[in-house]
Parts: structure tokens; sequence; C-alpha cells
């Protein structure tokens, strides 16, 4: 089984991740990172990417954190998975 990570969150305004392997998007309000092989999804308000280290697998994300929610990652492109 593949590392899934941790969460660290300190009152709703600094969540820390590990296992990070990737960052998919990010903006104020929403931001999808790669963790193992699911993505993580945290929404909330002003929120911005205070630290990320792939290299090192983690990430800090200040701001108010409304939810953080765990789907499994697509593997390799749409048509790909068409195909196969």
């Amino acid at each position: 089984m593949s590392d899934r990570g941790n969460l660290i969150l300190e009152n709703r305004e600094k969540l820390c991740v590990s296992a990070v392997t990737d960052v998919e998007s990010f903006d104020d309000k929403r931001i999808v990172l790669r963790v193992g092989e699911d993505r993580l999804t945290i929404t909330g308000e002003g929120l911005k990417l205070n630290q990320v280290s792939v290299e090192q697998g983690e990430a800090t994300v200040v701001g108010l954190v409304d939810s953080c929610t765990y789907s499994r990652a697509a593997r390799g492109s749409l048509w790909g998975r068409l195909t196969k």
C-alpha cells in the first residue's frame, strides 16, 4: 500500500500535508494536491500554498479551511483509459 499521507489542521487556518507528489491546481478558494495515488481537494477562503516541497513530499496551506476531500486520482489520459 502506498503512503496516503498525513493531515495536520491547526485552528482551521493552517494545514500541513505529507506525501505530496504534485500540485494539480490552486487558487484562493480551492487547492488540489496529488497525495500518493489519491487526489486531495482543499476548499476554503483566502487559501495560499505557503510552502511546497514535492521532493520532501510536504505542503503547507494557510487560510480558512472549510473541507478536505480525498478522491481517486485519474491515471493516464482519458484516451488511454478509453482504449484499454
